[in-house]
């Protein structure tokens, strides 16, 4: 996973595949603050540098070429099953959005362009009035920065913690940045790399995720 260096939009391919206050994830085994957990957070931070690693050497070589290659994802990807843990201890689930829209913004403090348009995905998720859920996933690997960032950019749609790389593995992202759109029924439609601002963020629940779920 790379943050993205730039504010180009860069589209992946298109891939035939609630609302209320912010809540906010952790590990489900923690409440309140969060505790060190040596063995877990160890194995999913070596995986994090990995990934990292990996994929901001292929995103540059992209880049230099003009180019971003799409990420192959599986036609009808379902992402129902899928699960995030809760800052209050619990765990959350794609198929708890069921039967509504989803917007997925894949996210961390240390992105500087995710920080950018969280502001932009709170436009349109308060214009929007319910018509369509959203959910953040934060990779940050501290709670304190997590919320801090939250707080400061004003998001109160939901935020969950994917530290396990569950949904954004799910989805076959390729960069920071990258934001999932996921039909009613939780199949995955299309994915973003790139930073969206408030109008290409709308126009695409419109095109994507609003006609799909018209009878």
């Amino acid at each position: 996973m790379a943050c993205c260096s730039t504010d180009r939009q860069v589209p992946t391919r298109l891939i035939p595949a609630a609302t209320g206050s912010a809540r906010l994830a952790v590990p489900a085994s923690e409440s309140g603050v969060m505790k060190d957990e040596p063995d877990r957070r160890g194995g999913i931070r070596t995986r994090l540098l990995v990934a990292l690693a990996a994929v901001a050497a292929a995103t540059a070589i992209a880049f230099a070429a003009d180019a971003v290659l799409s990420p192959d994802v599986s036609e009808g990807t379902n992402l129902s099953d899928l699960t995030f843990d809760l800052f209050d201890g619990g765990t959350g689930t794609i198929s708890d959005y069921e039967g509504t829209p989803l917007v997925v913004n894949f996210f961390a403090s240390w992105c500087p362009p995710c920080v950018r348009e969280m502001p932009e995905f709170q436009d349109v998720f308060e214009s929007l009035e319910g018509r369509v859920a959203f959910l953040g996933l934060s990779q940050d690997s501290s709670t304190q920065a997590a919320l801090d960032l939250v707080e400061r950019t004003g998001v109160t749609y939901d935020v969950g913690w994917d530290l396990d790389l569950e949904v954004y593995e799910a989805t076959e992202s390729i960069a920071m940045p990258t934001t999932a759109f996921v039909s009613p029924d939780g199949e995955l439609l299309d994915t973003f790399a790139g930073v969206l601002d408030a109008e290409a963020l709308a126009e695409l629940v419109e095109n994507v995720l609003l006609v799909a779920a018209r009878p």
